[in-house]
């Protein structure tokens, strides 16, 4: 996570990104504590590298953990949105079904599940960022969501 986190911190030091550091343990059990289920792994090192980012390109921001607990819309028990572009235009969350799995979904389409990974999910913004080639939008219309 470290290495994925420090690559998109490379594409975008020219246009701008702000790397928060990293969540604390205490920070991510309240936190799971408030959403009712434990983080997948790859979200644990995610928050344990850095506690969110925010990137010029395309406003794209990855939600710092104590900005999700303030906002009670973007957050409710087994799920939570942890990232957002263009001032909440358009968000992701993370949800845990009532079998255990854990989704990775658009908050315009919440229906469809994208995927189980948010290592995935920062490889296709690492690889296209929001709009671009590879990004965000173009795996949107991979799987079908719009």
């Amino acid at each position: 996570m470290k290495k994925l986190v420090n690559l998109i911190k490379d594409k975008h030091t020219d246009n701008g990104i702000d790397i928060n550091p990293s969540a604390t343990f205490s920070e991510i059990a309240e936190f799971e504590n408030k959403i009712g289920f434990s983080l997948p792994t790859d979200f644990r090192e995610f928050y344990l590298t850095c506690n969110g980012f925010g990137c010029n390109e395309d406003m794209f921001n990855m939600v710092f953990l104590a900005d999700i607990r303030t906002y009670q819309q973007d957050y409710e028990y087994k799920w939570f949105y942890f990232s957002e572009y263009m001032n909440y235009s358009d968000m992701w969350g993370l949800r845990r079904s009532e079998t255990g799995q854990f989704e990775i979904f658009n908050g315009s389409y919440p229906e469809k599940s994208m995927t189980s990974s948010l290592t995935e999910f920062l490889q296709r913004f690492l690889k296209g960022n929001v709009f671009d080639n590879g990004g965000l939008y173009e795996w949107h219309d991979e799987i079908g969501i719009k």
